[in-house]
């Protein structure tokens, strides 16, 4: 697991490999990931936007940017957590991921940067 904390915002994310499938464009390597934000400041904060990088060894990177995560603007107060999962896909089994949320703080407007931390995704037949 990986963990990084940003302004008493912790962000640790957990991948793991789902496996080798068919899709539209080829074979792809399928990875979930579980995100666990824990709200350590003393501000009631809402998470606004997400950006990740997904960085694919098979030289296809890629940017995704949206609203919320799967569909949610959780508003977490002082030593809240929110738990999610999502996953991504690559065109080989090495790759990695990186990225930020957006968050604003409830009692003043502030907004504010937290970054995800960059984490490995591997399948597990690579470590061998």
């Amino acid at each position: 697991m990986k963990c990084k904390v940003t302004k008493n915002v912790k962000v640790s994310v957990k991948p793991s490999y789902e496996g080798n499938f068919d899709s539209i464009e080829g074979k792809v390597d399928v990875f979930s990931y579980q995100v666990t934000i824990e709200n350590n400041s003393n501000h009631a904060i809402k998470l606004l936007k997400r950006r990740w990088l997904v960085l694919d060894a098979a030289d296809y990177d890629y940017e995704i940017e949206g609203n919320g995560v799967i569909g949610k603007q959780p508003i977490l107060y002082p030593g809240e957590k929110h738990v999610y999962e999502s996953g991504s896909q690559l065109k080989c089994p090495i790759g990695a991921m990186k990225g930020s949320y957006l968050f604003k703080r409830l009692d003043d407007d502030e907004k504010f940067q937290v970054e995800i931390p960059h984490f490995n995704l591997l399948a597990p037949f690579v470590a061998n």
